[in-house]
């Protein structure tokens, strides 16, 4: 092309210049840029993974830590001269007591249970857990190696404590981990701080991302640099478990808490991956069982209402329910269930006592539902929610590990055997402890699951020989022991309010240690509060005929006769269990204030007087024990006495109508009307209906007019 002299080259023609160009639009850029990140990031990813770079083997738990790591195991010698390693006798609290050689013999599979109590075995132990019975079936299962199953299982050990267990366990030399967790998430306070300060987003992003080699990568560059001291979990727990339960009278310190249940969740899906991990880097194989739980007889452990609720109307229609039930009209139990439910749905108690009502009247679909509710809306989740299910099912699935579902084949059984899926006491012994049947049913289905994913070779066990295996350890069985744990059971669903629970237990224990007091004890309590007196009484008094000198049970009897209005017989049981408890007791002074109250009943004054002077000398200035005291000096017309002993138990506690009405009764007595009718005025303010302060008021002021009438 010719150009002008003095034109520069640089410079285009006007032609050149409004010639087209291309331009992408934002959109497309954006776009454009997502591809090639994505397409560079998965040429990475493929490239360490040709490598063999960048595995991410962080084991590691983001959210907890541990004040102190005590081994599980310890090293012993045997009289062979062989390393043994044994449960360390610290452990022995939360764990069985397991042995096994520190090195592996040849042809030798090593099993490790690990899990909560369930794994343990409780109430009992070992021998009959699930565990006890994988140790029996595998060698019929597949005789072609030896087998090593060791339980693991620590009581009240949640998903975070396990993988714990299973870091340490790692190292000798297993060959299957099997893992039931996830009954214990909530039994310890974590505040997952940082976790609160995360988007649900944030999460989910960096969980995913913390799944790949470039993540792996970076962070094992990170922690070469890193100061091992400075990286620390966000919280450090006690080295062994801390329940909230243990710090409380049953479950007040739980509440409805969203946010904290959802963190939890959170939480034990990261540690079930993180069981996976640990496992497959130990070049172990992993089975996760689906955890069960009793729903059908097991009442929520804590039911809390939604602030800003009507209360008070929740409580009445629960009444007007429960009438409704005991009178056999469940069809009007449930539209009054229904009526409440529509105030609160997510009141436990509420959604339980619907799935009994669905139940009797044979609606096994709806009371399923019901069931299920009052499980996942427990304010107190001592039992694993519906989502906690799901997530072992889906992180089996993700991680290609085995897959025992044990919820649904215990649910197909129960229809199977009982035409019906709902799990309760068929296969329960408690909220979330199978029986021993139950156990055993597992152990089966755990080597079935085994052999479906070729981790077992072998066949089917042939039921003959199951029955010889279920003979020896039903054989072996400890019947005094087995029934000391029945009645722990009883005892601990006792303190927990579960009084129905509670009692069937009981039972079960005098069926294995007849007339054992304590489980009487426990048995004739729950029969008081299901208001079953008349049995109550004859439990007492077999009580009272097989133990003459247990000081509990006359204690408990004595209680009872006292709230029953029998004064007599309850001062004679209540003294005593004065003489046979150990002085200076929770339950001894009990005795002894309960006691002189069966006295002052019975105006036995003069006796009354030395036990309530001995409680006040151990609890100076408790206003119960004062005002008790004040009513035995009136009963021996020590009138100014009684009057100084109600003033200064009024002093102490306000809010008592009944000691302003005394005290107003006693000032009359001593022509003091003006100080009477104060006090008759208090009570009256406290209960303006209350009959003797209105009495006593009137009295009063007919002495004031009278006393002012005779004025000159």
């Amino acid at each position: 092309m010719l150009r002008r002299r003095g034109e520069s080259p640089l410079v285009m023609n006007r032609s050149e210049k409004r010639q087209p160009s291309v331009r992408l639009s934002l959109r497309k850029k954006v776009l454009f840029g997502l591809l090639v990140t994505c397409g560079f990031f998965v040429f990475l990813e493929l490239s360490l993974v040709l490598l063999g770079l960048g595995k991410n083997v962080d084991t590691s738990d983001p959210f907890v830590g541990f004040s102190k790591r005590v081994p599980l195991l310890e090293r012993v010698t045997d009289e062979q001269g062989q390393v043994q390693l044994r449960t360390a006798a610290n452990k022995l609290v939360w764990f069985n007591d397991q042995q096994f050689p520190l090195k592996k013999t040849a042809n030798t599979r090593r099993v490790f249970c690990l899990g909560g109590s369930t794994t343990f075995g409780r109430p009992f132990a070992d021998s009959t857990s699930f565990c006890g019975w994988l140790r029996e079936f595998l060698p019929l299962a597949d005789d072609s190696t030896q087998w090593e199953v060791i339980n693991a299982g620590g009581v009240s050990y949640a998903s975070y404590r396990v993988a714990a267990v299973m870091e340490e366990l790692a190292q000798y030399e297993p060959d299957l981990f099997i893992v039931y967790s996830g009954q214990n998430e909530f039994l310890e306070r974590r505040t997952y701080t940082d976790m609160f300060e995360t988007s649900d987003l944030n999460f989910a992003v960096t969980a995913a991302l913390r799944r790949t080699r470039t993540w792996g990568v970076l962070q094992s560059a990170i922690h070469r640099s890193d100061d091992p001291q400075r990286r620390s979990p966000a919280e450090v727990l006690p080295g062994e478990v801390d329940e909230m339960l243990n710090h409380t009278i049953g479950p007040a310190d739980y509440h409805r808490d969203a946010q904290w249940h959802a963190k939890v969740l959170h939480h034990y899906e990261l540690n079930l991956r993180r069981m996976v991990a640990i496992a497959r880097g130990a070049g172990a194989e992993i089975a996760f069982v689906v955890p069960a739980s009793n729903e059908k007889n097991c009442s929520p452990f804590k039911s809390e209402f939604e602030p800003g609720i009507d209360q008070p109307s929740v409580n009445e229609l629960l009444k007007r329910a429960t009438v409704e039930a005991h009178d056999g009209q469940w069809q009007r139990s449930i539209a009054t269930l229904r009526q409440a439910q529509r105030i609160d749905d997510q009141y436990a108690l509420v959604d339980y006592r619907l799935g009994q009502a669905y139940w009797e009247t044979g609606d096994t679909e709806a009371a399923q539902q019901a069931f299920q509710r009052a499980l996942n809306y427990d304010v107190c989740p001592l039992r694993a929610p519906e989502a906690f299910l799901e997530t072992v099912r889906k992180i089996a699935a993700e991680q290609d590990a085995t897959l025992i579902d044990f919820e649904k084949r215990l649910r197909d059984r129960c229809y199977d055997e009982h035409g019906h899926s709902l799990l309760g006491e068929e296969y329960f012994l408690d909220h979330v402890h199978p029986t021993i049947d139950a156990h055993r049913q597992l152990a089966l289905w755990i080597t079935e699951g085994l052999r479906a994913d070729g981790i077992i070779a072998g066949s089917v066990i042939p039921e003959a020989q199951q029955q010889v295996i279920v003979e020896r350890v039903r054989a072996s069985i400890d019947i005094e022991q087995q029934g000391v744990a029945l009645r722990n059971l009883a005892k601990v669903l006792h303190w927990a309010g579960k009084f129905d629970e509670a009692a069937p237990r009981a039972r079960d224990a005098l069926q294995c240690i007849p007339d054992d007091p304590e489980s009487l004890v426990v048995l004739a309590d729950c029969l008081v509060q299901m208001h079953q007196s008349e049995e109550a009484v004859q439990k007492y008094q077999r009580l009272i005929s097989v133990a003459p000198f247990y000081g509990r049970g006359h204690l408990a009897y004595g209680e009872w006769l006292l709230i029953a209005g029998d004064h007599e017989n309850a001062d004679q049981h209540l003294s005593m269990a004065v003489a046979l408890l150990a002085p200076d007791t929770d339950r001894y002074w009990r005795a002894v204030y309960n006691g002189a109250i069966a006295k002052i009943k019975r105006q036995q004054f003069d006796e009354a007087i030395p036990l309530l002077e001995q409680i006040d000398t151990a609890f100076p200035d408790d206003a119960s024990t004062l005002a008790l005291l004040a009513e035995a000096k009136a009963g021996l017309e020590d009138t100014q006495a009684a009057i100084e002993l109600y003033r200064r138990a009024i002093r102490l506690r306000s809010g008592e109508v009944a000691w302003h009405t005394h005290l107003g009764f006693l000032l009359l007595k001593i022509d003091r009307p003006q100080q009477a009718l104060n006090q008759f005025e208090a009570a009256l303010a406290l209960d303006a209906e209350h009959p003797r302060a209105t009495s006593g008021r009137s009295i009063a002021r007919q002495l004031m007019n009278t006393a002012d009438e005779s004025k000159p």
